[in-house]
């Protein structure tokens, strides 16, 4: 009776539906893959919840437009290269193993035929959390579906489905993929018990649907599709043989589709907010990849911190209160303290093995803002730390080199040498530890990732120095233009190469961060200026996800503020992915005549710069003590949510 009922529901669901012609978009071995949570007859409070009448126009709608429905034994099977996956292949995935499945879902997927992918928490089946309102299966029906050909369970974790103490001021976050926070003892749990209690979880994944299913377990699905390369690490010891996330979309210009040759990441976007075919069309048309607009507030958090903690609270408060009422889409948030404003770095407000600790601030600050939908990027330096120890310091600085005399470079910068692999170690630490402590979404290089002609020679950069200009003590000023653009060019692929080492300090705990590359404008205005930066814009849109230009007219003098700024974002839309890749960030304080600039100039720049065809625009710095720029009025070009901002 049940599977009649189901299917009048669909037949009346295919006749509202029609048929469409299908449109090929996927590349060899790729699928798609769609995550839902509850399928009640109606959805009510539940933001992950899709009604049965939707769900169905959901199945419909991939039938009628020639997709293929696969198991996951199909992509692993492709991984072996034992086949190749049908075009336009989707697999379809469910979390939490609500009752809804047992009683809708799966009868309706064995009546199709459709394979799907079911993901249970273990220790919730004999006692649910009592903040989860929804009924679930309990194991005599996840006994009938794990029996049934077409439904692979997966391992949701044991008990990590849930936030985990993180930092001193009592956030929580994702169990799976922070380091929790002893109170007490006032420690963050080290690499050696965390890995402990994640495989000791997997472990008791795997034994409980063992022992209650009678069958082995392959696959992990992360709770809230957080991971890094820790628990992949542990949970292919405990045995998992492929391993789900859900993918963010809001910044980064990814690939859509999973690929059958990366079991270890097989992404997922997840179906919420109830979406009408209409919206769900739309999407699955765009691949789940829509275009973003980026409106992103660069903030110091120098300005917000203070010693005392309960002014600190509530200079944070004020602060969180201007970015949310703004509705920017991401911050770019200061991680490293400046008090003296020279940009030589010498404490930070996380806790770490290089430099001294400010505070322990800037995970506090990412968490309020990321539990309200906000981005945010750890702004690092790239290489103006100064190190504690005086002696190592000086022997790791940048060198000049004018007429022939080589001493520590006087610019305004002190930099450490990009040649010297000690550095690459101490910033690798640096970055690491500052990845393992906040949420971020993603890391922004600094603008003192560069070298000017006359830098850098130090001993370890001197040795390359000297393959090119063809012998020993020949200044730079002596070079031919030709050998000055190879030594430029080496610098420029030393600071990049920089770079690439500290992506993978952050990338093994925030796996899925965004990294973007701050540039002087010059260097996309005139090409030539790589040799005053060791700065490539081109080079720079390959190696990174975003480029940001620093479009500061007072800083630059520039005679016409409007033509310079179109002139910008016409030099960037010369190059492939220019216009979707940089992100044009305006001053809005005036460090020559040392203050701020008026919000309706600063406004006018930015709707310049939109005007002029930029897709991403930002602005700093921001002052939100003393509202500068005034949030009245930047928020007209800086809403995500009504763009323009539309004031009442």
């Amino acid at each position: 009776m049940r599977v009649t009922k189901i299917s009048v529901f669909i037949f009346t669901i295919f006749l509202i539906l029609g048929t469409c012609a299908a449109e090929n978009f996927q590349e060899k071995n790729s699928f798609l893959v769609l995550c839902y949570h509850d399928i009640p007859k109606d959805v009510h409070l539940d933001n992950h919840g899709v009604d049965r009448a939707e769900f169905v126009k959901h199945i419909e709608y991939l039938r009628a437009h020639g997709f293929n429905f696969i198991s996951l034994e199909d992509v692993m099977e492709a991984n072996r290269g034992e086949k190749i996956l049908p075009e336009r292949s989707v697999l379809l995935t469910f979390d939490d193993a609500y009752l809804s499945f047992y009683e809708f879902v799966y009868p309706l997927l064995e009546l199709y035929g459709y394979p799907c992918v079911l993901a249970v928490v273990t220790s919730w089946i004999d006692n649910p959390p009592l903040k989860l309102k929804l009924p679930l299966m309990d194991w005599d029906q996840l006994r009938e579906t794990a029996d049934a050909p077409l439904v692979e369970i997966a391992s949701h974790t044991h008990d990590l489905h849930h936030g985990i103490l993180y930092n001193p001021q009592g956030n929580k976050a994702a169990a799976v993929s922070n380091r929790i926070y002893d109170p007490e003892t006032k420690n963050y749990e080290n690499e050696n018990a965390y890995r402990r209690r994640l495989y000791n979880d997997f472990s008791s994944s795997v034994n409980v649907l063992k022992e209650k299913l009678g069958m082995d377990v392959r696959v992990m699905v992360w709770p809230y599709g957080e991971y890094n390369q820790i628990s992949i690490e542990e949970a292919e010891k405990a045995g998992f043989k492929a391993m789900f996330t859900l993918d963010v979309l809001e910044d980064k210009l990814a690939q859509a589709n999973s690929q059958a040759n990366e079991l270890s990441v097989i992404h997922r976007y997840i179906i919420e907010k109830n979406p009408s075919i209409e919206v769900f069309a739309k999407n699955v048309k765009q691949n789940f990849t829509q275009p973003v607009q980026l409106r992103i507030l660069h903030a110091d958090l120098d300005l917000v911190y203070d010693p005392d903690p309960i002014q600190r609270e509530r200079n944070l408060d004020q602060f969180i209160e201007r970015v949310f009422n703004m509705k920017v889409s991401t911050v770019y948030l200061q991680a490293f303290s400046d008090d003296k404003g020279d940009g030589n770095i010498s404490s930070v407000y996380f806790p770490n093995r290089v430099l001294p600790m400010k505070a322990d601030f800037f995970n506090r600050v990412t968490d309020r803002l990321s539990v309200r939908g906000i981005r945010v990027y750890a702004w690092m330096p790239m290489l103006s730390i100064t190190l504690p120890d005086e002696e190592e310091n000086e022997d790791l600085r940048v060198r000049k080199s004018h007429n022939g005399k080589i001493e520590p470079s006087s610019s305004w910068y002190k930099r450490l040498s990009p040649f010297s692999p000690e550095t690459h170690e101490k910033l690798a630490m640096l970055y690491e530890d500052m990845a393992i402590n906040a949420r971020i979404n993603g890391v922004v290089f600094n603008d003192d990732g560069y070298l000017n002609q006359y830098e850098d020679f130090h001993p370890m950069a001197y040795e390359e120095y000297q393959q090119i200009s063809g012998g020993e003590n020949i200044p730079y000023e002596k070079l031919s233009p030709e050998l000055k653009r190879k030594w430029t060019s080496v610098k420029t692929r030393t600071l990049i190469e920089l770079t690439e080492e500290l992506k993978k300090a952050v990338l093994r705990h925030r796996p899925e961060s965004v990294f973007v590359r701050t540039l002087y404008a010059p260097v996309l205005t005139h090409p030539e200026s790589e040799e005053w930066f060791a700065q490539n814009y081109a080079e720079s849109l390959d190696n990174y996800d975003y480029v940001v230009i620093m479009a500061y007219p007072r800083m630059e003098k520039a005679r016409n503020p409007a033509g310079w700024l179109k002139e910008l974002v016409k030099e960037a839309g010369k190059y492939r992915g220019g216009i979707q890749k940089t992100v044009f960030k305006v001053q809005t304080y005036d460090w020559n005549e040392k203050k701020w600039i008026k919000t309706k100039t600063v406004n006018k720049w930015l709707r310049i710069l939109v005007a002029a065809g930029a897709m991403h625009i930002a602005y700093y710095p921001d002052n939100c003590i003393g509202n500068k720029p005034d949030e009245r009025i930047i928020r007209e070009m800086m809403s995500v949510e009504d763009f323009p901002f539309k004031r009442k």
